[in-house]
């Protein structure tokens, strides 16, 4: 495989933007890292994202498979299933976003309370 020239996520017209924004994007990032937990299927990945509406979900892992970032697999039972999975693209990205959810979740505490802190609204 040839490799390919870096590109500069900070120019719009890079196809690297692209693929920045959709592994950022809000539920692209929480899907991607519970396919690190290994193939799902399309109620497994609603349930673990947790407020995302079946439309939503629906296109994330559409936008995902376009991108290259997962795989969707139609298995032949009765009733037939889909499961969805990393492709090797996607494992290096999905690190990162494992990195940066155990900074989030190691912080709540302290986000809550500079929110909290800082909020704009007036008190009753």
């Amino acid at each position: 495989m040839q490799e390919s020239a870096r590109g500069n996520v900070r120019n719009p017209a890079c196809p690297g933007r692209q693929l920045f924004d959709l592994v950022t994007a809000r539920w692209a990032a929480l899907v991607l890292v519970d396919l690190m937990d290994g193939p799902q299927r399309w109620s497994e990945l609603r349930r673990r994202a947790g407020g995302v509406s079946d439309k939503m979900l629906a296109q994330t892992l559409r936008d995902l498979e376009a991108g290259g970032l997962i795989t969707r697999t139609v298995h032949t039972s009765r009733p037939p299933t889909v499961q969805y999975a990393l492709t090797d693209l996607a494992r290096g990205a999905t690190a990162a976003l494992q990195h940066l959810q155990d900074w989030a979740e190691q912080h709540t505490s302290d986000y809550a309370h500079h929110r909290h802190t800082h909020t704009t609204d007036p008190k009753p």
